[in-house]
């Protein structure tokens, strides 16, 4: 999915709308997400979410707003131009690379067991939006050691968190922005059944996935 820099959703620019579907990957949307990524007041929060629900991007699940597979399209969405298909291919290259480099690396918490890539790539296009990927990890560690390990990584980053969130997460959410390397044009999310349910390519498999 492709968006506009100067193109706007339920009255907002697109890219903010993005980060809010980003930011709430897997959670509920609250009035409180709105506000804080919008910047916006409870009442416009309560419009957005209307027009995002009338739009396809949102649905109400048992009384909570949850993304739709549009909501985890517009999520992944760029607002680049489009890649060369060399370009690309040098991406998943140095991806691929890395996560052997990472699984090789005892001091990460998160070993990668599989890379996908889905999306405008597989397709074989010329110039495709992006290359998306879908990466599912799992720990290196059992038992204590994995929660000393994923300690151990949390320390590192010197306590900078923006909120509970991102502490809980950071052992995995570390791997994702490593294996990204600030690549642009690299879009990195961790593998879900709509993904698998699409036409995708295995890129990478780690050959141990026991737990020490």
């Amino acid at each position: 999915m492709r968006i506009r820099s100067d193109e706007k959703i339920a009255g907002h620019p697109a890219v903010q709308v993005r980060q809010l579907m980003r930011e709430t990957v897997g959670r509920s949307i609250t009035h409180r997400y709105v506000r804080e990524i919008l910047s916006c007041s409870n009442s416009t929060a309560t419009r957005v979410l209307s027009e995002l629900a009338q739009a396809g991007f949102i649905e109400s699940l048992k009384g909570y707003w949850e993304a739709t597979t549009k909501g985890s399209a517009l999520a992944m969405a760029t607002a680049a131009p489009p890649l060369t298909r060399e370009t690309a291919n040098r991406l998943v290259a140095g991806l691929v690379h890395r996560a052997r480099d990472l699984n090789a690396d005892d001091r990460w918490a998160y070993r990668v067991r599989v890379l996908i890539v889905f999306g405008s790539y597989t397709r074989g296009a010329d110039r495709p939006n992006d290359v998306d990927i879908g990466c599912e990890l799992y720990p290196r560690w059992s038992g204590e050691k994995q929660l000393r390990t994923e300690q151990e990584r949390r320390d590192n980053r010197g306590g900078r968190f923006r909120n509970v969130c991102q502490w809980a997460t950071w052992p995995k959410l570390e791997v994702i922005r490593y294996l990204r390397a600030r690549a642009r044009g690299l879009s990195i999310h961790e593998v879900e059944d709509w993904i698998k349910s699409t036409e995708h390519i295995v890129v990478f498999e780690d050959g141990r996935t026991d737990q020490r």
